[in-house]
């Protein structure tokens, strides 16, 4: 069963995840070709935001994920940005003009993405310290309103 956190509105799209924890793997690569796994952010609590280039509401969400990242302490927190399916060079087309330097990454063939997604982009889950699944959020929100910042700091 899935239960929603309804504290208000964006946070009410904020789902509890109540099913298996436990997160389907993601291997992915950067941009440069740095191959990274969900392991690479050992004890820190993971926002992993799902998007595409051709997907409007996850253009318009991005600039308040970016800001969310400003607001998270960096040995505790870390956002990351998962393009879903798309080639490096469309996305890296994309991301050198949104990006404000964070780290995107991409799987091209779509190996591990498609586990993560069971609706539609853009799709942010939220992992614990311990890398347990705790929060799906489906479309896009506004990540810098005070409420959202605190749900995400109080996670462990």
């Amino acid at each position: 069963m899935i239960a929603s956190l309804a504290i208000g509105a964006p946070i009410d799209k904020f789902v509890v995840w109540d099913k298996n924890p436990t997160p389907p793997p993601l291997n992915v690569t950067t941009l440069s070709g740095e191959k990274i796994s969900l392991t690479d952010f050992s004890d820190k609590t993971i926002v992993l935001n799902f998007w595409a280039t051709w997907c409007a509401p996850c253009l318009k969400e991005i600039p308040s994920l970016l800001e969310l990242r400003k607001q998270l302490p960096k040995k505790k927190f870390v956002v990351l940005f998962v393009n879903y399916g798309e080639t490096k060079d469309r996305v890296e087309s994309t991301w050198n003009k949104i990006g404000e330097g964070a780290m995107t990454l991409i799987d091209p063939e779509i190996k591990d993405v498609k586990a993560w997604i069971d609706v539609g982009l853009p799709t942010t889950v939220i992992l614990n310290r311990k890398h347990q699944i705790v929060y799906k959020i489906i479309g896009d929100i506004d990540w810098s309103e005070s409420e959202i910042v605190d749900v995400i700091k109080s996670i462990r």
